[in-house]
């Protein structure tokens, strides 16, 4: 608590808050605990006003970084698949598959999307890991909160792009023909980046907006639906 007395003229409120300005954000906290308890509201609101300021700055650039975060999964995801496909390959020939003859470029396309949404939970596992302020407890809460619902988000996206350009949307249960396919694909794509950035940016409330299991739900119907189109 802060008992010292501080002039309240104008100048002097005036070449505090010019002081308060080039502050750290560190250093703005600190300052915040001494001030915080002052009787009077001058000092108080010029720091809580550079706070804000501090608060703005970084949601910004979290909008901002959320916006090459998909870009990022796309191009790391892509040079995965080729791994994720010899990987896999790997797994059928010991359980006694025979070699394939030959390899196309649409023989990867199925393992994109599972390619992106493991980039995208190696990506989120670091992220929450790292952060030497929250205990083990509070890691795992957050790594089920945002992390498994990320990667929800990335594999949906990029199954929806693959289906989109190439006409091969691979769903659960089958896979629909090139037309069908771009019609799911277009609807899931996006309602995958609407999802997405709202979970980023935090713009609408509730369930329906923040949660996958919406979009799961959507998606398997309009498998369904596609599913029709070919029995």
């Amino acid at each position: 608590m802060n008992q010292k007395t501080f002039p309240k003229d104008k100048a002097s409120l005036k070449k505090y808050e010019k002081r308060v300005q080039n502050f750290t954000l560190g250093r703005l906290e600190k300052e915040w605990e001494a001030v915080k308890d002052d009787p009077t509201p001058e000092r108080r609101d010029i720091v809580a006003k550079e706070l804000r300021e501090w608060e703005k700055m970084r949601s910004e650039a979290k909008r901002d970084f959320t916006k090459y975060m998909l870009l990022i999964y796309l191009v790391l995801g892509a040079c995965a698949t080729e791994y994720l496909y010899l990987f896999v390959a790997i797994i059928k020939r010991m359980r006694g598959a025979p070699p394939h003859p030959e390899i196309t470029f649409t023989d990867y396309l199925p393992y994109f999307p599972y390619s992106c949404a493991i980039v995208c939970f190696v990506f989120q596992f670091y992220c929450i890991w790292s952060e030497k302020e929250k205990d083990f407890t509070d890691k795992i809460k957050k790594f089920g909160q945002a992390a498994i619902t990320q990667v929800i988000f990335v594999f949906f996206l990029t199954n929806g792009l693959v289906g989109l350009v190439f006409g091969h949307y691979y769903g659960f249960f089958a896979i629909p023909g090139p037309i069908v396919s771009r019609i799911i694909s277009s609807i899931i794509v996006a309602l995958s980046i609407f999802y997405f950035y709202n979970y980023h940016t935090d713009k609408y409330k509730g369930f329906l907006f923040k949660s996958t299991i919406p979009l799961i739900l959507i998606s398997l119907a309009l498998e369904q639906i596609g599913r029709l189109t070919i029995l």
